[in-house]
């Protein structure tokens, strides 16, 4: 299995301790997953090759809110998939597709709903 086969996952979150065990979680389960600490580095990221298939970000965040986020990511890459983990679900509108997330998880994040939908959305070699 090569690097470029396995999907990256772009964890965004202020909570840097709680991404970091995602991180390891999703690692475990065969993604290759990278972790920043605010919407400015997210932006930074998006704009350095690869692309991650999947943003995973809260809506609140430092600097760049967790929509703007996502509106440079699929800026960069139309296809990406962008999923919200936030304990603000009131602030996600489900506006202009490039605002909108595919899907909503709140937290505390029921990580087997998330490692299900991630199935759905990506193949991880075996």
């Amino acid at each position: 299995m090569t690097a470029a086969s396995i999907p990256l996952v772009l964890l965004v979150d202020d909570d840097t301790r709680t991404a970091r065990r995602l991180a390891q979680l999703l690692r475990e389960d065969g993604y290759s997953a990278e972790v920043v600490g605010d919407g400015a580095a997210a932006v930074d990221r998006l704009s350095r090759l690869p692309l991650p298939g999947v943003v995973i970000t809260e809506v609140r965040l430092p600097h760049v809110d967790g929509v703007a986020v996502a509106r440079f990511a699929r800026a960069g890459r139309p296809d990406v998939r962008v999923i919200f983990v936030t304990g603000y679900p009131e602030l996600v509108s489900h506006g202009p597709p490039a605002d909108a997330p595919d899907k909503v998880f709140t937290k505390p994040l029921d990580y087997d709903a998330l490692h299900a939908e991630l199935g759905r959305r990506c193949t991880v070699p075996v």
